[in-house]
């Protein structure tokens, strides 16, 4: 899939590791022939009102991944190339960043490893990306010696990496990356679930998906929340904080949700290995 990227969003990946995305993607080879900026915003819709793209763009940067089960298909009437939307997702591993340039040429900026390293950049000498902070409300979740820790697949889903923001106290194994978190490989037949949490709730009337949580100073629980549907004027009403097109992003108190709902989705690059015997059957959402 590609995805074009907004310059705020590009500078987040590149310093501060940002590794979240979301929005209107389409298939990458279906715009293979898009190779300069103004032909990767007409491909990719980004006239629309407020946007920080211009055809006439010096460069534009697009991130190219897998494709996810967040991904949902839209039928958009008028739109040249087929169009999917992706629900607040992180970002798969082995994704690319790349900058496309007015001359035709391209450079690649970035590649996402994997939950475990994170970005790490292409130019020499360029200092690392920071690591964002783990959520269990995005992303792949496996299970794993009894205890569920942030996961991705890899190696065509032969290979499970673990990530712990800090140092396990008991188990051994695992390496620090150069951002500081702790990862771990191991094989896929030693995970016995492996899930992502799909908490949605509604928000003033609106549908939303969970993405993070935490205590505030005053130990309340606050979340940040995804605008799911399509509802953009109410969106907009609310006063959400607007990503891209489309895209609308709230923190608030965990107390103004209702209707919160909690679905387990399974990733389509993974099914338990012979000696994986799960204490229950995720259910797909």
């Amino acid at each position: 899939m590609q995805k074009a990227i907004t310059p705020a969003l590009s500078h987040a990946h590149l310093a501060a590791g940002h590794d979240r995305l979301a929005g209107y993607v389409v298939r990458a080879a279906d715009v293979s022939f898009a190779t300069t900026p103004s032909q990767l915003f007409e491909v990719h819709g980004l006239g629309y009102p407020g946007t920080p793209f211009s055809p006439h763009d010096e460069y534009i940067d697009v991130l190219r991944f897998e494709s996810s089960p967040q991904l949902q298909y839209r039928d958009v009437p008028g739109y040249i190339v087929p169009l999917w939307w992706l629900r607040h997702s992180r970002v798969p591993p082995g994704a690319e960043l790349v900058r496309v340039f007015a001359d035709g040429t391209a450079t690649l900026l970035a590649r996402y490893g994997d939950v475990g390293t994170g970005w790490s950049l292409t130019h020499l000498g360029s200092p690392r990306p920071a690591l964002a902070s783990l959520s269990r409300c995005v992303g792949p979740v496996a299970k794993w010696h009894g205890a569920y820790l942030e996961a991705d697949v890899v190696d065509n889903g032969h290979t499970l990496v673990l990530a712990l923001a800090n140092p396990p106290l008991a188990e051994t194994g695992f390496r620090q990356s150069a951002n500081g978190r702790w990862y771990r490989r191991v094989p896929r037949q030693e995970v016995t679930e492996l899930f992502e949490l799909d908490l949605t709730a509604q928000w003033n009337g609106l549908s939303v998906r969970v993405v993070d949580q935490w205590q505030d100073a005053q130990r309340y629980v606050v979340a940040r929340i995804s605008h799911l549907g399509d509802d953009i004027d109410r969106a907009e009403h609310l006063q959400m904080d607007r990503v891209e097109a489309g895209v609308y992003e709230a923190v608030v108190y965990a107390a103004e949700l209702t209707d919160i709902q909690t679905n387990q989705v399974v990733p389509h690059t993974w099914a338990p290995g012979p000696a994986a015997v799960p204490q229950r059957q995720p259910v797909r959402s």
